[in-house]
């Protein structure tokens, strides 16, 4: 049963009948439950329509390519669902941090963490697999953090920066969203709660609280 919201859409210029928002679901489902077993490689367009039970066509007709059908597969699994800033009040920047990390992770249920694991595993060899992953999670995590840090600079809980306004604090956040991604890599196991709050206090907070600027040399005493 679809739905109460649900209505038949038809993709953007496609003919044909409308698309089943209920269907959709059943293979975006089956889609996620084959990247969390095998990865990447074990997601076929076949395969999808037979964990699926529908035909073959039902699948094409609704992703051009695996690679869409995988990045798809992260929205329909909540993952980009909480990629918003945390804002709690000032004081609270490395609460606010530690709070939307987590969330962008969806920590708790670790079938989501394992299916980003899978997809990030293999999106370096996979060109548009990996530019569907970074367009959908990675930049829209990053804009979060960056809300939070322009929201904690209004509030004067940041340092001035070095850098110009308009590059934000780009190299901090990188930095630290590249060690929240490849934890599992780096450490050998799939991130905690508790791992988000050291990647905070060792990397992210120490690169941001050292962004004031130099203090100006001394004045030379006049003769």
């Amino acid at each position: 049963m679809s739905e109460p919201r649900a209505r038949l859409r038809r993709p953007p210029g496609a003919s044909g009948p409308p698309r089943d928002p209920a269907r959709d679901a059943q293979i975006l489902r089956a889609a996620t439950e084959l990247l969390v077993e095998g990865g990447y490689p074990a997601l076929t367009m076949d395969k999808a329509a037979a964990q699926a039970g529908v035909g073959k066509a039902t699948v094409y007709r609704r992703w051009k390519s695996r690679a869409e059908l995988a990045a798809e597969a992260l929205d329909h699994a909540g993952l980009t669902d909480d990629l918003v800033p945390v804002t709690i009040g000032p004081g609270r920047l490395r609460e606010e941090l530690i709070a939307t990390m987590t969330r962008s992770l969806g920590s708790q249920d670790t079938s989501r963490v394992d299916l980003l694991s899978a997809l990030l595993d293999t999106a370096r060899q996979e060109p548009e697999l990996c530019g569907l992953v970074r367009q959908r999670y990675v930049d829209s995590l990053h804009r979060a953090v960056e809300g939070v840090l322009a929201h904690a600079a209004e509030r004067g809980d940041l340092p001035p920066r070095r850098t110009a306004p308009s590059e934000g604090h780009s190299t901090a956040v990188s930095a630290a969203l590249a060690l929240l991604l490849h934890w599992h890599l780096v450490r050998g196991r799939q991130i905690a709660g508790d791992d988000i709050a050291e990647i905070v206090d060792a990397v992210l907070m120490p690169l941001l609280m050292s962004a004031s600027p130099p203090a100006p040399p001394a004045a030379q005493p006049t003769r």
